[in-house]
């Protein structure tokens, strides 16, 4: 007995350095979390702003501004951020198809559309692709199927 108490302080150093390594390894694992769940949160506010920002361009039709009973096909940002560096499409009589810059449209503005890729609308795809203000791409592609407008939208980056 007087052996165990004689080595009593020993025990206690050894106890004592045991719960520091568990407290400490407890303290990493909860550190650990921590960071994983700033993270997440860091990442899904940086996708709410860019979704705040985000541009939707839309094929419409539309009354021409004329004051006329004329109507016509206009690209239209129907989303709430402006779009920037926006390509469509351009359709010409004798050549192929291909894409031409639009100036930058702010939300709920709009963009007439050439009368001969207005006129062949219908025939074939239309695509225009454009970024928002932080620089991710998006596109949307108008499609004719049985007579009906179809868009689909679509991230690109």
């Amino acid at each position: 007995m007087f052996c165990f108490i004689s080595d009593w302080p020993n025990w206690i150093q050894a106890l004592s350095a045991l719960a520091i390594v568990v407290l400490t390894s407890l303290t990493l694992v909860v550190l650990r979390r921590y960071a994983a769940d700033t993270k997440r949160i860091a990442n899904d506010s940086s996708s709410q702003v860019e979704r705040s920002q985000m541009p939707f361009l839309a094929l419409i039709w539309k009354r021409n501004q004329t004051g006329r009973d004329e109507y016509s096909w206009y690209l239209q940002n129907q989303g709430s951020g402006p779009a920037l560096n926006i390509y469509r499409t351009s359709h010409y009589n004798d050549k192929t198809s291909g894409m031409v810059g639009v100036s930058p449209l702010a939300p709920k503005a709009d963009y007439n559309i050439d009368g001969i890729t207005g006129r062949q609308i219908k025939e074939h795809d239309f695509k225009t692709e454009y970024e928002s203000l932080s620089g991710r791409k998006y596109r949307t592609t108008v499609k004719w199927q049985e007579g009906q407008m179809r868009t689909t939208f679509e991230p690109l980056t």
